[in-house]
C-alpha cells in the first residue's frame, strides 16, 4: 500500500484545495495518538478486570477495577484517532478494490443493453418523425417552427 505521507503521490489541484497545509503532521499525530491510546486504554481495561475477576474467591476486594474505568474512555478516543488518521488509507484501498468491479459491470451492462437502447432510440426518433408529419399535415404542408 502507498505511504500516505509520500510527497511524490500525485494529486489532484481540487483535492490540494481542500487540504489543509497541516495535514500530513496532524494525520501523523492521530496515527501515533491512536495506537498510543488504544495500547494504554487496553492495558487499563486488561488490569482492571483482571483485578475484578481475580477478587471472586472472596478473599479480597479489586483494588484496581477502577482502572477499567479509565481504560474505557481511552480505547474510545483512541479509536476515534485511528478511525480519522486512517481514513485516507482506507479509502484508497476500498476504492482501488472497487473500481475494477464497477468498470466490469458497466461495460458488461453496456454491451448486454446495447440492443435496448438501440430500439428504444428508433422508437423514439419514429415519434419524432410520425409527430412532424402529422403537424404538416394539419398545416396544409408548410414548415412548422419549432
Amino acid at each position: 500500500m502507498p505511504q500516505d505521507n509520500n510527497p511524490s503521490r500525485p494529486v489532484s489541484p481540487e483535492l490540494k484545495r481542500l487540504q489543509e497545509p497541516a495535514q500530513n503532521s496532524i494525520r501523523s499525530f492521530l496515527r501515533m495518538a491512536g495506537v498510543i491510546l488504544l495500547l494504554a486504554g487496553g492495558v487499563c481495561e486488561i488490569g482492571g478486570l483482571i483485578s475484578f475477576f481475580s477478587a471472586f474467591d472472596g478473599s479480597t476486594a479489586p483494588r484496581f477495577f477502577w482502572l477499567a474505568f479509565v481504560g474505557m474512555p481511552l480505547l474510545f478516543f483512541g479509536t476515534t484517532c485511528c478511525i480519522f488518521g486512517f481514513m485516507g488509507a482506507a479509502a484508497r484501498f476500498i476504492a482501488g478494490e472497487s473500481a475494477p468491479v464497477a468498470a466490469d459491470s458497466v461495460n458488461y451492462m453496456a454491451e448486454e443493453t446495447k440492443g435496448a437502447v438501440e430500439t428504444v432510440a428508433k422508437a423514439a426518433a419514429k415519434g419524432v418523425v410520425e409527430g412532424i408529419d402529422a403537424g404538416r399535415a394539419e398545416s396544409g404542408g408548410e414548415r412548422i417552427d419549432l
